[in-house]
C-alpha cells in the first residue's frame, strides 16, 4: 500500500532486497551509477552509515561535530563491529576542517 501510494505521487520505487532482508547497498549504488548518478550524499543514522562503510561504499565523509560531551550512552556515528585491535582502525585523510558557527565541519577521505 505504501509503495502504491508513493508511486501514485510520481515517485519511482526500486526494490533491491539483499540476502539479509535489507537493501542490497552495492546493487543500489550500481543502479544509481547505471542512471549516471555519480555523486550521492547520504544523511543517515548509525546503522546505514555503518553498513555503507562496512561494505566499502564510502569515498568521503562530511561530518559536522558539535563541541559538546554526551557520554557513552549516546548513539555512535557509525554502527560498526567492535575493534579487536587498534590495527583494525580505519584511518582518515583530512581534506578540510573548519568552524561553521559553533560546530566543526570535517571533510575526510578513507585512507
Amino acid at each position: 500500500q505504501r509503495v502504491a501510494a508513493v508511486e501514485q505521487a510520481g515517485v519511482e520505487v526500486v526494490v533491491l532486497p539483499g540476502l539479509d532482508g535489507r537493501v542490497d547497498l552495492p546493487r543500489l549504488l550500481g543502479e544509481l551509477a547505471r542512471r549516471e548518478i555519480n555523486e550521492l550524499h547520504v544523511e543517515a543514522g548509525s546503522r546505514l552509515s555503518g553498513a555503507l562503510l562496512h561494505a566499502g561504499l564510502v569515498d568521503e565523509l562530511l561530518l559536522y561535530l558539535a563541541p559538546c560531551l554526551v557520554g557513552d550512552a549516546a548513539y555512535g556515528m557509525f554502527d560498526l563491529p567492535p575493534l579487536v585491535s587498534l590495527l583494525d582502525k580505519r584511518k582518515l585523510i583530512v581534506r578540510d576542517l573548519r568552524q561553521i558557527g559553533d560546530d566543526l565541519r570535517l571533510i575526510a577521505r578513507l585512507a
